[in-house]
C-alpha cells in the first residue's frame, strides 16, 4: 500500500525531488517553490538531479525529465525502470526491469 507521506528521491545543493503517493515534485530549496513533475503509477522509485542542476529525472513506472530552468517536462519512457544514472553532461542511462539498458540524450 502506498504511503501518503512525502519521501526524498534525490537532493542537490539547490533542489530536492520528493515523491508522495504516485507523484513527484521539484522543490527549489532557495525559494521554497514546489513544482509538479509527474504522476506515476505505483509511486516513483527514484530520481537523479544533474550535477549542474539543469534537469532532474524521475523513474519507476516510466521516466520523465524535468528541466529546472523552465519546469518543462518530457516523458522519456513508459517502461518499468529500476535505476538511472547520469553518464555525461547530456546523457543518462536507464536500466529497465528486465536488465536491459538504454542511453537517453537529455
Amino acid at each position: 500500500m502506498a504511503s501518503h507521506e512525502d519521501f526524498l528521491l534525490a537532493e542537490s545543493l539547490h533542489y530536492e525531488v520528493k515523491g508522495c503517493y504516485e507523484r513527484a515534485v521539484l522543490v527549489n530549496k532557495l525559494t521554497g517553490t514546489i513544482s509538479p513533475i509527474c504522476e506515476m503509477y505505483g509511486d516513483p522509485e527514484g530520481a537523479i538531479i544533474d550535477k549542474d542542476e539543469r534537469f532532474a529525472v524521475v523513474y519507476g513506472c516510466g521516466a520523465v525529465v524535468c528541466y529546472t530552468a523552465d519546469g518543462a517536462v518530457r516523458k522519456i519512457s513508459s517502461e518499468w525502470i529500476d535505476s538511472a544514472r547520469q553518464i555525461s553532461t547530456e546523457e543518462i542511462e536507464l536500466v529497465f526491469e528486465d536488465g536491459s539498458r538504454e542511453i537517453i540524450k537529455v
